[in-house]
């Protein structure tokens, strides 16, 4: 009975290291002005080469605040992710929802990796809502998208590739 008790604590242990390193994993890619107090979601399917999914982060109260109060003149300089300020971890020019592409089309910029990510509609239904709505913001960098939604107070970061 011991042997399955460590097994277990093990097992469990395991789990909530990936879980953190997961966390500060996709956190080192949001640009460090964007303010985050806790991952709501973290979701992804890989193999060897490419995956896809999405890293949901809670807003902090003071950078939802200064997104409200100065929209893109806020993110403007949001181009570069907290780790890492070679090419591949740049943003475009952040811009405000909707894309374009998206509103007359049944898919958003994070249609994919939402559905890839296995995230429950609770979750993906309010974000596919926000991205073709205005009040959001998001930027594009090479094989990922970042949404700021201020109304639901977070950061949703997408990838695919």
């Amino acid at each position: 009975m011991k042997a399955v008790k460590w097994i277990a604590v093990v097992l469990v242990a395991g789990y909530g290291i990936w879980t953190v390193f997961q966390w500060n994993w996709y956190l080192k890619i949001v640009p460090e002005q964007i303010g985050t107090t806790y991952p709501v979601y973290i979701g992804s399917q890989s193999d060897l080469r490419e995956g896809c999914g999405v890293a949901i982060f809670r807003l902090d109260r003071a950078t939802t605040q200064r997104i409200n109060a100065e929209g893109l003149g806020f993110l403007a300089s949001a181009r570069h992710s907290r780790a890492w300020k070679d090419h591949y971890h740049t943003f475009e020019e952040w811009k405000p929802t909707p894309h374009p592409g998206d509103v007359e089309d049944d898919q958003s910029i994070l249609t994919y990796q939402l559905a890839c990510s296995g995230a429950w509609s609770y979750l993906s239904d309010p974000v596919e809502h926000a991205v073709r709505a205005p009040g959001s913001f998001y930027a594009f960098g090479p094989e990922k998208v970042i949404v700021v939604i201020p109304s639901e107070r977070v950061a949703v970061l997408g990838w695919n590739g």
